[in-house]
């Protein structure tokens, strides 16, 4: 299982890499490198939404149902508080970093979830 979490995060770190030379390279074209600094963050956020909830699928196949759902619901209680505090944070910073903030988390968290599935489906072809 490990293997294969490894291969999903250097996979993941592939296509970061592309998106954020592409996303710098629109920044700079628009003249809104600083807004770069939130993007960051918002893959940071990101990486720790997606760190917590794979750590918590992982203990959870140990558990029994109830554990698991308890456990789970806790973790997005979690999560959702992360969001909400560094969101809250952003737009008191300005729009444009707002919006930054949430296209780096919502690149981490769809690819995340993409990889996530691929992996799912390819342990049972």
């Amino acid at each position: 299982m490990r293997e294969i979490m490894l291969t999903d995060i250097r996979m993941m770190l592939k296509v970061l890499a592309v998106v954020t030379v592409m996303i710098i390279g629109s920044l700079l074209a628009y003249e809104q490198l600083f807004l770069i600094a939130g993007v960051l963050v918002g893959y940071i956020m990101g990486a720790a939404w997606y760190g917590i909830m794979l750590g918590r699928l992982w203990r959870s196949a140990d558990m029994t149902v109830s554990q698991a759902k308890s456990t789970m619901a806790v973790g997005l209680i979690l999560r959702l508080g992360l969001l909400a505090f560094v969101f809250g944070a952003a737009i008191q910073i300005s729009v444009g970093q707002f919006v930054a903030v949430v296209t780096g988390f919502a690149i981490i968290y769809v690819l995340g979830m993409v990889l996530l599935i691929k992996t799912n489906y390819s342990n049972y072809l």
